[in-house]
């Protein structure tokens, strides 16, 4: 990851430190996987992908990240890009954030030239996505603006909302599925080795009184707590990154059958898995192979 000075570089926990005097701050996380932690912050948030593929936890809601998706991510909305290791093909990933303030930022938004930029932003229901096809036009905004600075970054960054507010009616809704954001740090903490071991760990078997021992609960006070948290159980959230892994690995014509994705994404049998992929994708195993065969 890229950072302008040495203030960034402190250890950065559930709540995210964006700090300096610049009224927008951009950083540019380049290496070989996305920053790894599941976090949130006060400040609006603006992600390009500029290289590499992975998957989006956002709130409750995991989805498939791919190279040149824009997100517009609200306030205080938990997220985390990651990057599964068995199947990623680019050893490279890129990914460029704007951050800004909208309590801050009032006055400059209040302006009458930015009454419709100040509406996109401070109007949004539940963050969103800009799929690939709408996003590609700002990549060069996106990839340029790092290096800008003064001036010349402003304007970029107008550049950059006039789009945006363009391109308004194409944006996808992203709702969270979490009612209350407000974590206390510790619990955000406890959530993030929960999310971070899953993600490692989700290609075998996942007892409860495995994974509540991470955090020193009991098996009984850990399933209240992660439902309190997610509004979901911890299996369902399971089964919701091993059926996002066997997407890609069936978009990506990774393996040669069915049951084998089942099997490589953590399931016992294939029965179960398609099950349980039908149940959180709404198609079976089939329909979305033969879906995405007719869009190529």
């Amino acid at each position: 990851m890229m950072m302008k000075s040495s203030e960034h570089k402190e250890p950065i926990e559930f709540t995210v430190p964006v700090r300096g005097d610049e009224a927008f701050y951009v950083m540019d996380n380049t290496g070989t996987n996305f920053y790894e932690y599941y976090h949130r912050h006060r400040e609006f948030q603006i992600t390009y992908v500029v290289e590499g593929k992975g998957a989006l936890m956002l709130g409750n809601l995991i989805r498939p990240c791919l190279e040149n998706q824009l997100y517009l991510i609200k306030p205080n909305d938990p997220h985390l890009f990651f990057k599964d290791e068995h199947i990623a093909e680019e050893p490279r990933i890129r990914i460029i954030h704007l951050f800004f303030s909208l309590e801050k930022l009032r006055p400059f938004f209040d302006m009458n030239e930015m009454s419709v930029v100040k509406s996109l932003f401070y109007s949004m229901d539940a963050s969103k996505l800009l799929p690939e096809q709408f996003a590609m036009p700002l990549k060069e905004l996106f990839v340029s603006l790092y290096r800008k600075e003064g001036a010349s970054k402003l304007i970029n960054l107008l550049n950059i909302f006039k789009e945006l507010v363009a391109r308004e009616d194409k944006f996808i809704s992203m709702y969270s599925g979490l009612s209350k954001v407000h974590f206390q740090e510790a619990d955000g903490l406890r959530i993030h080795t929960v999310i971070k071991y899953a993600i490692e760990n989700y290609r075998r078997t996942i007892s409860i009184e495995e994974v509540s021992a991470l955090i020193h609960l009991t098996p009984t006070a850990f399933c209240k707590f992660f439902k309190k948290h997610t509004q979901k159980t911890f299996i369902s959230f399971l089964n919701e990154i091993r059926i996002e892994s066997a997407c890609q690995l069936l978009v990506n014509n990774k393996v040669e059958s069915i049951a084998e994705t089942a099997y490589q994404c953590g399931f016992n049998t294939a029965v179960h898995f398609n099950r349980v992929f039908l149940h959180v994708m709404k198609v079976s195993p089939k329909e979305f192979i033969a879906a995405r065969t007719r869009k190529r």
